[in-house]
Order: structure tokens, then C-alpha cells, then sequence
């Protein structure tokens, strides 16, 4: 018995384990992600200083990332790395409902992010591997946990019922059931191959080598720009929320309409128009439309906008989580999946956070200072950026096409 199961473990018939598994982990990230810097200002964190705090764990980040990548390219299976991580978040959650201290509620804030962080490229790379194996679509699993996302977004904000400390033993029960359908999941052991591959690796050969690739530079260099606004928002929306009259059930509520957005990019005639127009167009109009929805927060006055301005993440994100991670696990080589995740995508993605947390604390501070709405200035800044970022990556996209073209001729 126990090796028929073991068999079925690894070599399910179709993806339906997969799609739990995405569901509930992002039912717990969207517990974290909506609220957890609400959580820090109300135990005493000003909200200038989130910056500074987000700026300290990307800066640590920045050096873990590529290290944790090699670890779990290098184990003997992802799934072990993946499992061990989610018992260390586990704990510290357990921590978080008995620990009073701000500093020790910083430090244990800093350690989950440093851990929690590469999980994400882990379980990510252990989908897309198991996918292409199996001949499985990857992006219906993404799009399960955009539906865990949603719902659990638009529920906390009833849960919680005004008490912000809830969200501790909500994430709790998420990250444990994460780990238990973590352990169904087929193993990806590290002499994995998928398929035969143009990418072969060669001796000592490092995943940097893709940056020779102007396609990839091009891409990259948007998504660190989509990456600095995108982190303000994270940063401040809540709170600026708040200032204008909103509740913890319109955040709740305002994360839901961020899930669904991507739906329509998912599923049918959205989703083939991204795969149409290829990743760096799709990178292009992420920043067009960031343009459009950075102005009108940055003009509102009124807290309802603000949370249906969400409606717009649907076409930013998913050419960013979906197009973007099958992009550089398609040009990174074998054996340096998770690795190209963590050293090219999530380094790219620390660095605009490192900028825009460091840079927008001190930014917000001085308009503090000067007596002006700071979130208003934060997403006016936003505004110029993102167009510029559209500007970039549509010149060096017909500089690229130009001069294939011209070696064609």
C-alpha cells in the first residue's frame, strides 16, 4: 500500500494536487500581504518607518536569495527545502501572537521574510518542472491561487472584525495545511530533467550568462521599474486607505478585487493576447497601464477609488508573475531553475524594493515636512516613472527587432 501511494505521490495523472496546494498558499499570502504593515504601525511602527523596515529585509534578501536559490537547486529534492521553510514560517508565526516587544516583532518580521521570500521561486520552479514533465498547463495552477487570493482577501476583512492581531492564527492554519498538501506534491529532485534542453549548462557555467541576452536585459530592466512603484503602493495603500476614511474591510475587500482582476488574463482571449504580443510588449503595457492607475490615486480623494483602482492590477501582474517566470525558467539552464528565480527575478525585484523602501521613507518624510499629503506626493512620483519605464522598454524592443531584422536581410 505504502508504495502505491508513493507511486501516485509521483506520478499523479493530472495537476489536481498542485491546484490545492496554490490555493491555500495563497490564501495565506493574502492575509499577509494585506495586512501585516497595518499590523507593525498599530504595535507602534510609524508609518514612515515601514520603508526603512521593508529596506533592511530587502537589503538582507539581496544576500540570502541567491544562496537559498543554490540550496534548493542543490538538495536533494526542492520539496525538502520547501517543507523545512514552511515549518521555520510556522513558528514564527506562533511567535507573532505571543511576542509583545516591537523590536522582537521587527526581528521576527525580518527573519519571516528572509525565509519566506524564496518560497515562492521554490515551489514555483517545482510546478513549471512537473508541468512541462507531464505535459500540464502551469498557469492554471497560478490561477488557483489567484482564486485563494481573492477569496481570502475579501473574507479576512470580515474575520478580523476590527482586531488586526486575528491575522496571526488565520496564517497559522493556512501555512499548516500548506504543509501538509506540500507533502503530496511529486518530488523534484535535484538530477532533474524535464526535458532535453538547449540551455545545457556548461562546467561552472553561472545563470548570469542569460544577461547576455538583449530580450532578457530589456525585460528585466521593466520589471525593476514596474518593481519600485509597485512596492510604494504595497507599502502605503493600506494606510492611505485609512487616511481617507476607509476600513480594514474595504482593504480586505480591495485585495479580492486585486485577485479577480486576473481572471480575464488567465483564462481564454485575455490570456492568448499576452502569449500573442510576447512578454517584453505585455512588460511595456504593464507600465502604460501603471501610468493610468498611479494618477488616478495619486488624485482621489475619496477611499472607494482607491480601492477600485485594484481593478487594474489584473493586466500589470500577471504578465510579471505568470510571463516573467516562464520566461527565465525557459532561458535559464538545467539544473539552475530555482537559482534564475531567486539570483535574476527576485534580485531584480530586492533591489527596486531596497530603492523604493529606503528612497520612499525618506521621501515621504520630507513631504511630511513641507506640510503636503505624502501618499498623494509618493504616487505622483510614481506617475513619471512608470511612463518613462513604458518609453525604455518600447525603444531598446524596436532597437532589438530593428537589428534582427537588418542580420535576417
Amino acid at each position: 500500500m505504502t508504495k502505491v501511494r508513493k507511486f501516485e505521490r509521483d506520478n499523479p495523472k493530472s495537476p489536481w494536487i498542485f491546484y490545492i496546494f496554490y490555493i491555500i498558499v495563497f490564501c495565506g499570502g493574502a492575509i499577509q500581504g494585506s495586512f501585516m504593515g497595518l499590523y507593525l504601525t498599530e504595535m507602534g511602527v510609524p508609518v514612515k518607518t515601514l520603508g526603512v523596515i521593508n529596506g533592511i529585509t530587502q537589503l538582507i534578501s539581496l544576500v540570502t536569495l541567491p544562496i537559498l536559490g543554490r540550496i534548493a537547486d542543490r538538495a536533494p529534492s526542492k520539496n525538502l527545502v520547501m517543507d523545512i521553510g514552511y515549518i521555520i514560517t510556522i513558528v514564527i508565526f506562533s511567535a507573532f501572537m505571543i511576542v509583545r516587544n516591537i523590536t522582537t516583532i521587527v526581528l521576527l518580521r525580518f527573519i519571516y521574510s528572509i525565509i519566506a521570500t524564496p518560497l515562492g521561486s521554490v515551489y514555483d520552479t517545482i510546478a513549471m518542472e512537473q508541468a512541462k514533465l507531464r505535459g500540464w498547463d502551469y498557469q492554471p495552477m497560478r490561477w488557483m491561487g489567484t482564486l485563494g487570493y481573492s477569496v481570502m482577501s475579501y473574507v479576512s476583512g470580515f474575520l478580523l472584525n476590527g482586531d488586526i492581531k486575528t491575522i496571526f492564527p488565520i496564517m497559522i492554519i493556512c501555512y499548516i495545511a500548506t504543509f501538509i498538501v506540500g507533502l503530496m506534491l511529486p518530488v523534484s529532485p535535484r538530477t532533474m530533467r524535464v526535458v532535453a534542453s538547449p540551455n545545457e549548462p556548461r562546467n561552472k557555467e553561472s545563470v548570469y550568462s542569460v544577461l547576455k541576452d538583449r530580450q532578457v536585459r530589456n525585460v528585466l530592466i521593466m520589471f525593476f521599474i514596474y518593481s519600485l512603484a509597485g512596492t510604494t503602493n504595497n507599502t502605503y495603500f493600506g494606510n492611505y486607505t485609512q487616511q481617507l476614511g476607509g476600513t480594514l474591510t474595504m482593504i480586505g475587500i480591495a485585495h479580492a478585487i486585486l485577485g479577480f482582476s486576473e481572471f480575464p488574463f488567465h483564462l481564454g482571449p485575455g490570456k492568448r493576447w499576452l502569449e500573442r504580443i510576447g512578454l517584453e510588449r505585455s512588460m511595456v503595457m504593464v507600465l502604460l497601464v501603471g501610468t493610468f492607475r498611479w494618477t488616478i490615486c495619486a488624485l482621489t480623494n475619496n477611499a472607494t477609488v482607491l480601492m477600485w483602482t485594484m481593478v487594474l492590477n489584473g493586466a500589470m501582474l500577471v504578465p510579471v508573475i505568470i510571463g516573467l517566470s516562464k520566461f527565465l525558467f525557459e532561458h535559464a539552464p538545467e539544473g539552475l531553475k530555482v537559482t534564475a528565480q531567486t539570483s535574476l527575478r527576485s534580485t531584480v525585484s530586492v533591489i527596486a524594493m531596497l530603492i523604493s523602501d529606503f528612497g520612499g521613507s525618506a521621501v515621504f518624510h520630507m513631504f511630511e515636512k513641507m506640510n503636503l499629503n505624502p501618499y498623494k506626493g509618493m504616487y505622483s512620483l510614481m506617475i513619471p516613472l512608470s511612463l518613462a519605464g513604458a518609453i525604455i522598454g518600447m525603444t531598446s524592443l524596436k532597437k532589438r527587432e530593428a537589428s534582427e531584422e537588418a542580420e535576417t536581410n
